[in-house]
């Protein structure tokens, strides 16, 4: 209880290398605030940018001897394999297709990796990247950030032990409304390679957020989609992709599934919710109010789990970081899967079995690019289309 806080007594850190992340690029900043608040990380090396200046800005900026500030990941790779002080860790935060050839780089230097979601955008390509961690039994995680929230770790536990009965049917959306006047309002950086298929992957939604949705379920149950049925449709002006998504899912335990997700659905503006309906109870938790637990209970009346309390599950306890009534979010629950990644490198080679919580790893990645995959196919046939067997049941 309380890891994110707990700092005494001293424990390991791990030595981490970043690829991307230089100035303008949002998400590693959030990786960095996680890593500090979990407390058992220290950024030794990094290519941050192919810009020269801003890596060597980044490098400064982090405090980093000059000889580690490297301009390419290809170098970055070769020179931290053969050093006796090298990175523990490397932690990919590029855009979506520059994700590949850094994984694979580090991943045959023996260096273990956490990378962004998606994985990558070719199917091809995530395969090759589990059978190469699979190979040598690397570590290698995807961070699928809100599998951290205490109280969606609480929900799994629930399920698991059978507190909801046998799962009939589950649901999860994902509404944002970022897109909804079109890529030319957003003025992002990170909008120039999301408006690009050759960058930003075959699809639009299902690619950025889709992925965390169907991921949820996955991780909650423990089942795994065995087929889908997409609709893939376009309505934000001047946008190139699909950006909205009704996907139905069928699933290994029997279960019925349903995913819902949009970039242009104005009034929702990280809209993460799901709902999960047992033989004996429902499920439902959102992540704009990610403090409490819904149980809805057959015949009786229905019960908020609030995260601190006593009655949480021991898998809900193990992110949470600060008493009840004092809120955690999204920073706090990324953190939590750095604490988990810092449980897996401790382990070694028994990584797996190293964190509490399972890790969202390779090949939870490789199934997000199997669904990108399987949407385009369902949506241009107007049909079920088997979703493609990659990994085993969590």
């Amino acid at each position: 209880m309380f890891q994110l806080t707990s700092d005494i007594p001293r424990r390991r850190r791990f030595r981490a290398g970043m690829v991307g992340g230089g100035r303008g690029a949002f998400f590693a900043g959030c990786h960095r605030a996680a890593m500090r608040l979990c407390g058992r990380y220290e950024i030794v090396a990094g290519a941050f940018s192919s810009d020269p200046a801003l890596c060597r800005e980044a490098g400064d900026a982090f405090g980093l001897d000059a000889d580690r500030v490297y301009l390419d990941f290809r170098q970055m790779a070769e020179r931290e394999a053969r050093r006796d002080d090298r990175i523990d860790v490397a932690i990919i935060v590029t855009p979506n297709h520059l994700h590949f050839e850094p994984c694979r780089l580090f991943l045959e230097a023996g260096i273990p990796v956490i990378c962004d979601k998606p994985l990558v955008n070719d199917l091809e390509e995530a395969r090759q990247l589990a059978r190469l961690a699979d190979r040598n039994g690397t570590f290698f995680a995807v961070t699928y950030t809100y599998t951290g929230y205490p109280m969606v770790r609480d929900a799994r536990a629930r399920i698991r032990d059978g507190e909801l009965g046998e799962i009939r049917f589950m649901y999860v959306e994902y509404l944002l409304e970022w897109l909804a006047e079109g890529p030319q309002k957003l003025g992002a950086k990170a909008a120039s390679w999301r408006v690009d298929p050759a960058k930003a992957g075959p699809t639009g939604v299902i690619g950025d957020i889709g992925t965390h949705a169907f991921n949820m379920l996955e991780f909650l149950s423990g089942q795994r989609c065995t087929g889908v049925n997409a609709k893939l449709t376009n309505a934000a002006p001047g946008w190139v992709l699909d950006d909205n998504a009704v996907v139905q899912l069928e699933f290994d335990g029997g279960a019925d599934g349903l995913m819902w997700a949009s970039l242009a659905a104005p009034g929702h503006r990280n809209g993460l919710r799901f709902k999960i309906v047992g033989s004996k109870a429902s499920l439902e938790w959102r992540q704009e109010a990610p403090e409490t637990l819904l149980l809805g209970r057959l015949g009786e009346a229905d019960m908020i789990y609030r995260r601190g309390q006593r009655d949480m599950t021991p898998d809900g306890m193990t992110g949470v970081s600060l008493p009840a009534g004092n809120p955690e979010g999204y920073l706090e629950a990324l953190a939590n899967l750095y604490v988990d990644y810092a449980a897996a490198l401790e382990a070694g080679p028994d990584w797996r079995n190293g964190p509490a919580v399972p890790v969202t790893d390779v090949h939870e990645g490789l199934r997000g690019v199997a669904l990108s995959q399987a949407c385009l196919e369902s949506s241009g046939k107007r049909a079920w289309v088997r979703f493609p067997s990659e990994g085993g049941k969590r």
